[in-house]
């Protein structure tokens, strides 16, 4: 190596970085110093450089760069290979002459050593402003607590604003990766603070045996950005045990860590930008973490225009895949300036995940945490999510609130497709146990807002024939908290399976909400179409809204129901329902609903089961059944049907028109059917009209 420095003895020549580094420890040279790297290097021990200002050190900036190609700086360590101890204003730059965009240096530890600190670049010791660009970097570090890259602990304030960008990280060795690519763990109260790692290529890093990271940043550490990495495995591999798998990692609940933004980064595929054919993994049964966050409560983190697709996930068991996981205290951005994309807006397949056992679990975007969530403008779409056996399920969850506490805004998201067929694929044909498919799904208690999303083109391809197995599809489920869900469009889900359930797990339901608490629900502007069953003898329901709130004041208006079936209905004991009260107190109005067609069904327009205290407002809503049923079809149809007389009911206004008829048979098609003995029932000013 030959080095300049503007202070000092300004020339030197030096055959391993660690001995130029000596010298400027010593004090040799000082002030701006550069060294080119004329040929490769061997380090027998790790090359540390102290901060300036410690000892004799003394310098202001320090540029490291290759004068040629295909040069490395290697070593078999078991400690950092290079070792940035308190140093600051550092810039390792691959390219020649630290111009152009190739990159023309490798830096490797080749050591497998388990041993606390072994890295290939560690920053310690309030190490800042630190770059590392345009080089190959290697590493097969087996300690769990360190990394290729190693961010590690601080003396005073922290190792903060060092730049990781444009590099290619990998393992040393196929045979020999590492535990994790990027790892942080700094110092309680000295938070490593404002690092980026950003347009990386970081590829073949999971370990084959044991949990493994490509970025981890654990506890005392906060407002890293992670932008525009790609992650990849270059060629399939087979996981040989059984563990978690983590893309990215962010684990700093200890040590409140937060204000984190996780940018434009692409998980999957065989080469950058998710590109080449799938990532493919076999064996082992492996939780998968696209990105994985968990933080204190605190400054807002941003998960971004990440894309996460080309993938083929293979399990041997039951264990899940989650593309994007929040959990912990964060308050958390998902999309809200650019949406991430899980799978794709279009095609099939861009994601398959096969599960090796019963009631495994694919989630495009998992809320399991109780801070504050604004999830926007995502796409989780051409995704398969299957079964090796045909009698085990795989569900399915697009996005789901799922943690007890903490609110969430759910708005402007796609899953499935608008273009494409069978987008969503949950294609286990699942025929011993009830599978489920949701688009988006709520069992949070806080305020949900689920506004202006669409749940289009999912399959549900359960073949169950146990009637009582409730196996089902919904575009959105909702099963607590204090709900505004508006402007959504659910159409085009699919099944066929032998469900008879008529209440909150029936078939297919596109909005489905039940067992809610003493708050007003709101359920408004919501569009719903092309919900189908075509199991052959289906004698169970398909419904539009399925809707059991509270006896608080509800509101239901202005929702859009049509063109639901059960093309394979052959009984009188098939039903479609636009609106089923399953239980509470709501005014209804404003609502259009319209059902029929000619197979052997019975149909509800609106179906209001009513009890003591569940007391109804029905105001200006539009009903109206058609179809021609063959004679002898003794199947009934009704634009209202309200079943009970125990509570209070006030129906005014609404057009209620059943156009339905049958070739032969009376008594089989109303505009409104009430039990009228008892409780308090109110009409005026209704229009019915039957033909």
């Amino acid at each position: 190596l030959s080095l300049t420095a503007s202070l000092g003895t300004t020339t030197g020549s030096y055959s391993t970085l660690k001995a130029a580094f000596n010298a400027i420890n010593a004090g040799t040279h000082r002030g701006v110093i550069v060294i080119t790297i004329n040929a490769s290097t061997t380090e027998t021990s790790s090359a540390v450089l102290n901060a300036s200002g410690s000892g004799a050190a003394s310098y202001t900036s320090i540029n490291i760069y290759p004068k040629t190609t295909g040069l490395s700086i290697s070593g078999n360590l078991a400690t950092p290979l290079i070792d940035l101890n308190g140093a600051d204003n550092v810039t390792i730059d691959g390219r020649v002459n630290a111009t152009g965009s190739s990159k023309s240096l490798t830096i490797s530890n080749t050591s497998t050593s388990a041993t606390a600190g072994t890295s290939t670049i560690r920053f310690i010791g309030d190490a800042g402003s630190n770059t590392v660009k345009y080089c190959l970097i290697k590493g097969s570090s087996l300690d769990p607590a360190a990394g290729v890259i190693f961010f590690s602990t601080a003396t005073t304030s922290g190792n903060d604003n060092n730049t990781i960008d444009q590099n290619d990280i990998t393992a040393a060795a196929d045979a020999s990766r590492p535990l994790n690519a990027i790892f942080a763990l700094g110092t309680d109260t000295k938070n490593n603070d404002n690092n980026v790692i950003s347009n990386n290529n970081i590829y073949d890093f999971f370990s084959r045996d044991t949990e493994s990271q490509g970025i981890k940043i654990a506890a005392y550490n906060s407002a890293y950005t992670i932008s525009g990495n790609s992650f990849y495995e270059t060629a399939s591999f087979t996981s040989s045990a059984d563990m978690d798998y983590s893309v990215i990692m962010i684990n700093t609940a200890i040590g409140s860590g937060n204000g984190f933004t996780v940018s434009g980064n692409f998980i999957g595929g065989r080469s950058a930008s998710c590109g080449g054919t799938a990532w493919t993994k076999t064996g082992g049964n492996n939780v998968f973490y696209g990105i994985n966050l968990n933080t204190a409560t605190g400054t807002v983190n941003n998960i971004q225009g990440n894309t996460i697709q080309n993938i083929n996930w293979t399990n041997s068991g039951v264990a899940s895949f989650r593309a994007i996981n929040l959990s912990g205290e964060p308050i958390v951005n998902v999309g809200t300036i650019t949406g991430n994309t899980i799978g794709a807006v279009s095609g099939t397949g861009s994601i398959q995940f096969t599960a090796g056992a019963s009631n495994s679990l694919f989630i495009g975007i998992n809320i399991a945490s109780t801070g504050t969530v604004d999830c926007r403008n995502n796409n989780v779409g051409s995704v398969t999510a299957g079964n090796a056996g045909s009698a085990g399920n795989t569900n399915f969850w697009g996005i789901s609130k799922s943690s007890s506490t903490g609110g969430v805004t759910i708005i402007g998201n796609t899953v499935g497709s608008t273009s494409t067929s069978n987008s969503i694929n949950v294609s286990s044909a699942s025929t011993g146990s009830a599978q489920i498919a949701i688009g988006i799904r709520s069992a949070a208690s806080g305020t949900i807002n689920i506004t202006g999303n669409t749940v289009a083109n999912m399959v549900n391809a359960t073949r169950n024939t146990t009637p009582g197995t409730a196996g089902s599809i919904n575009g959105i489920n909702v099963t607590t908290g204090t709900c505004t869900i508006s402007e959504n469009l659910v159409r085009d889900l699919s099944i066929a399976n032998a469900n008879i359930s008529s209440s909150a797990t029936a078939s297919a339901i596109g909005i489905v909400m039940s067992s809610l608490p003493n708050a007003a629900q709101t359920v408004q502007n919501n569009t719903i179409y092309n919900l189908s069953n075509s199991f052959a003898t289906f004698g169970g329901s398909v419904i539009g809204i399925s809707y059991g709130g509270p006896t608080n004041a509800s509101t239901i208006r202005r929702n859009f129901i049509h063109s639901l079936s059960v093309t394979g209905a052959t009984s009188t004991a098939a039903n479609l329902y636009g609106i089923k009260i399953n239980a509470g107190a709501a005014t209804y109005s404003n609502n259009i609903i319209s059902l029929g067609g000619d197979t052997k069904t019975n149909v509800y327009g609106i179906y209001e089961t009513g009890a003591a205290s569940n007391n109804n407002n029905l105001y200006f809503n539009t009903v109206y059944i058609y179809g021609s049923l063959a004679s002898g079809s003794a199947n009934t149809s009704y634009a209202l049907y309200s079943a009970q007389n125990t509570n209070t009911r006030n129906f005014r206004n609404n057009v209620l028109v059943n156009a339905r008829s049958t070739a032969s048979g009376a008594s089989l098609h109303y505009a409104f059917y009430a039990a009228t003995t008892g409780g308090t029932l109110t009409c005026d000013y209704n229009n019915y009209y039957v033909s």
